[in-house]
């Protein structure tokens, strides 16, 4: 795939989203809770066709739940950045990363970096979609007390990924002709003069 780094001729802004503007971050997180609750579904059902494939599978060992909680946290949040890496990368642009602390965001970015608004879709998407896939396979491998944190991991990151399903939601609204240019916190949508 070919980089764009300079906006074409004949392109305009159209649009600017700012997510974590102050005073949205309760409505932001508030949000978070649909795609954490309809995670939470999809793995419990998941889990029952998991025990229904293979049966119980028990042994493994008990983790205290404060701690499977830190080792969750401390694996998705770096992993779901770096899965937005590996589809920027894939878009032929340098990812790069960092963390807002005023606003508790961590980002991973490319700059100067303009994306055709199907492949942004695909960077945008690809930690809920990875993620998901590769949580569901581990609750198939792992005994049943870890692929409890396995399905806690799908659902975690499934609230965290709140920005990306509303990014989605705002590219969408354009036509397949349209340029984003991501800035870790805020988006620029960029259409062709008509």
């Amino acid at each position: 795939m070919r980089p764009i780094h300079e906006l074409p001729p004949g392109y305009r802004e159209v649009y600017h989203l700012v997510l974590l503007r102050p005073g949205t971050a309760l409505l932001v997180n508030l949000l978070a809770l649909l795609p954490l609750a309809a995670a939470l579904l999809l793995m419990a059902g998941w889990w029952s066709v998991v025990l229904r494939l293979r049966g119980a599978f028990p042994g493994g060992p008990e983790v205290p739940l404060w701690l499977g909680l830190i080792v969750v946290l401390l694996v998705v949040l770096p992993l779901h950045e770096g899965l937005h890496g590996l589809a920027i990368r894939w878009a032929g642009h340098r990812p790069r990363y960092g963390l807002l602390l005023s606003k508790g965001a961590l980002y991973a970015t490319a700059d100067n970096a303009l994306f055709p608004r199907n492949v942004f879709m695909v960077i945008a998407l690809a930690p809920l979609v990875g993620i998901t896939l590769l949580g569901m396979l581990l609750m198939l491998a792992l005994p049943d007390s870890l692929g409890y944190y396995a399905a806690l991991a799908v659902v975690l990151n499934a609230g965290s990924a709140i920005g990306d399903l509303w990014m989605v939601r705002v590219v969408l609204r354009y036509s397949s002709a349209a340029l984003v240019r991501d800035e870790a916190d805020s988006l620029r949508l960029y259409l062709p003069e008509s």
